[in-house]
Order: C-alpha cells, then structure tokens, then sequence
C-alpha cells in the first residue's frame, strides 16, 4: 500500500477521534445538568419539607412578634382602665384590652400549629438525611468523575491534534487537498472508508471485482464511484473476498 494512502488512513483515523471526544467534551455539561436535575428531583420530598420548616419558623416568629406589641397594647389599656375617669374611658380601655387578649390567644394557638409542624418536619428531615446525604455524596463524586473526564478528554485532543499535525506535515500535498475537499462537503467529515466484501462501506455501493483489485493492490487512491470518498481494503481479506461471487458485474 502506497504511503500516501496509508497516511490518509491514520489522517481520517485520527479525525474522527478527535471528533469523537470533542463530541463527548461537549456534552459533559449536559450530562452533569442532569445529573444535578436528577439530585433535585429525588430530593424534592426533602426540600419540600425544609421549606416548610423554613416558613413555620418565620411564621412563628413573626406571631411572637405581633404577641409582644399586642401585649404592650394590653398592659397600656389595663393601666388606661385602671386611670379611667369615667364610664366612656372605662369601656374603651376594657374593649381595647379584650380585643388584645383575644388576638394573643389566637396568635398562641397559631405559633402552637407551627411548632408542630416543625417538629414533624425536623423529625422527618432528620429521618431522611442519611439517604439524602448519601445522595449528594454519589452527585458530587459523579460531578468529580465528569471533571476528571472532561481533563483526560482534553488531553487525549491535544494529544490528537498534534498528530495530526505531524501527519498534515509529511503528507504530499495532492493527497492531503483531496482529503481535505472530500472530508469538507460529506457530513461527519469521514472522506476515508473501508472497502469490504465488495462494498463501499460508507454508502453500501457494491464495487467491481476490478476496482476492489485495485483498492487491495492500494497502488493509487481509489475513490467510491458512488460518495466520492477515498477507499481502502482490510489488510486481511474477508472469505467474500477470497472467492468473488460469480454472478458480481
């Protein structure tokens, strides 16, 4: 086989590759979206209740809030109750002091509600931490493990991609500009295939005894009568091959 023809080989072999990983470099981030939408999705349960801890505490707090002015209003009015100089006073501080003391006992039963429910969240989180630790710990060493990848994936590109320079460098020209156009118009830029069994193994075309003779004697680069790319034989024939059918054209 011709050295030309044997660089075009490791050319398109080494472009794929290229391809190949930077395809799979570039989905890395996908990968790890899902990874984490997957995390958020098995921990809803969890989140839900932390939430609605979260907003019993700020609940509860803002009541014992209003308790604390509510109170001040009462003991405003017992001391207004207590000054009262006549029965108009009287019954407006009594009113003022009731209506505190009714809104303190509504706001009580409501910090009591909340408390329950933080209770049963807090029981229910410390109940389901362990899974949900363990399940970060597995997103988070998964995340590690697309990092690492992503590392090694750029390396073996460069690595690539340095070959493929030195091939480009050594190439004749004509062989390397053939490639090149072959490789620009096809889709997957693979301008390189092999020939087996009489086909094209590209687009399936079947080939002529004579063309695939001359493909296996790789004396000159031979070109797909049907996608155009540049054809090459397995260094061992196939028994198809061995014994051509007799009724191929």
């Amino acid at each position: 086989m011709r050295a030309d023809i044997e660089q075009l080989i490791l050319l398109q072999t080494t472009d794929s590759s290229i391809r190949s990983l930077q395809a799979e470099l570039d989905g890395i981030p996908q990968r790890r979206a899902e990874i984490e939408s997957e995390f958020d999705q098995r921990a809803f349960e969890f989140r839900q209740t932390e939430r609605q801890r979260d907003e019993a505490m700020t609940a509860r707090t803002d009541f014992e809030n209003q308790i604390t002015i509510l109170r001040a209003q009462a003991e405003r009015a017992e001391r207004n109750l207590m000054q009262s100089q006549n029965q108009k006073d009287y019954e407006a501080a009594i009113r003022e002091a009731d209506a505190a003391r009714k809104q303190i006992s509504q706001l009580e039963t409501k910090i009591l509600e909340r408390m329950e429910v933080i209770e049963t969240a807090e029981r229910e989180l410390g109940e389901r931490e362990p899974e949900v630790a363990k399940l970060r710990d597995e997103i988070k060493g998964k995340i590690i493990q697309f990092e690492a990848e992503a590392q090694t994936k750029t390396t073996q590109i460069e690595d690539f991609r340095r070959e493929r320079e030195r091939l480009v460098a050594t190439m004749p020209k004509p062989s390397l500009a053939l490639y090149n156009r072959i490789s620009s118009r096809i889709r997957g830029g693979v301008a390189v295939v092999e020939a087996r069994n009489y086909a094209c193994t590209a687009c399936l075309m079947t080939l002529r005894p004579q063309v695939m003779s001359q493909i296996r004697r790789g004396a000159e680069i031979v070109l797909c009568e049907n996608c155009n790319r540049i054809l090459y034989a397995p260094a061992t024939p196939t028994a198809a091959e061995k014994t051509p059918a007799l009724s191929m054209p």
